[in-house]
């Protein structure tokens, strides 16, 4: 059935070394949209030069990028590695000054620099020294933050795209521009719903897939393991949500978050088959322990009404 909503478009910002970081960012933003775009009808699209920009001459490449892409896009995602990235003649980089015009816009900036390991021979130490000192003149000017590894980038996304989200949709309405003034217990009670909805439709997403992997007689673990990995992101996006917890939701996220982790790692051995059944037993198990954070929130939405 059609739908009404908005759409908001996020520049993907990066020098040409994140290429790891420009597959992340879009990953992430369609694991919001897969949660939240019905519910809140609200759409993020990503926005990268190469998939979005087209010819054009008359005018230096950045500042056709900008005129194309830059001043139509809501959010900016960017993401800096050992470089800064090529001058444009009026910034120190083309990501530079995509990142000076939705500052000057007032438009909200998410900003990344990782400290993952570099072969010291491809480093280039000019590229490096002007990332360092770009970095170090956003020490006063606001928040940014690193990150060791493309798990630790994904999971600060998860987390901080849901939150500036939150903030957007509240600053444009979205679907609750005829919502009328509500109390602090009322606005609660409303935010455990659509907590539960959403959660709610993660597992039954969760475990009709489970079902039909585990159900697939597959040869290998690869495919179930790979599945356990997206679960454990969205538990990640789920417990970044949660905010004020009286009633043992986190915990029980990070526990299921331990055990998801763990049984990644699982080994099979030639034993007969006892470690192959050990391991879709485990993940039953798991699915299970996830679901009982819905039934304790409707508990507790229950005791409220």
């Amino acid at each position: 059935m059609p739908q009404h909503g908005l759409i908001f478009r996020v520049l993907v910002a990066s020098p040409s070394d994140c290429v790891h970081e420009r597959k992340v960012i879009p990953e992430v933003i369609s694991e919001w949209n897969a949660v939240h775009s019905y519910s809140n009808a609200v759409v993020l699209e990503s926005v990268l030069w190469e998939t979005h920009s087209r010819p054009d001459l008359g005018e230096r490449p950045q500042g056709l990028i900008n005129k194309q892409l830059v001043v139509n896009c809501d959010l900016l995602i960017g993401a800096f590695w050992t470089r800064l990235g090529t001058p444009t003649g009026e910034a120190v980089s083309g990501t530079a000054e995509e990142i000076e015009q939705f500052r000057a816009a007032g438009k909200p900036v998410l900003l990344y620099f990782s400290s993952e390991p570099v072969v010291p021979d491809s480093l280039d130490p000019e590229q490096y020294a002007a990332l360092t000192s770009y970095r170090k003149s956003l020490d006063d000017q606001g928040l940014y933050f690193k990150y060791e590894s493309l798990a630790e980038f994904r999971a600060l996304l998860q987390r901080h795209i849901a939150g500036h989200m939150i903030d957007l949709i509240k600053v444009t309405g979205g679907n609750l521009v005829d919502a009328k003034p509500q109390s602090a217990e009322d606005a609660q009670i409303t935010a455990l719903r659509d907590f539960l909805r959403d959660y709610d439709s993660f597992v039954r997403r969760a475990a009709t897939e489970w079902v039909a992997e585990r159900d697939s007689d597959p040869h290998s673990s690869d495919d179930a393991k790979y599945l356990l990995s997206r679960i454990a992101d969205e538990v990640v996006h789920f417990k970044s949500m949660i905010t004020q917890d009286s009633i043992g939701m986190s915990t029980k996220l990070s526990e299921c978050l331990i055990r998801l982790k763990s049984l990644q790692r699982h080994q099979m051995y030639l034993d007969g088959g006892i470690s192959w059944r050990e391991f879709w037993d485990e993940g039953n198990d798991i699915l299970a322990e996830i679901k009982t954070v819905s039934e304790i929130l409707a508990a507790e939405i229950k005791k409220d009404d």
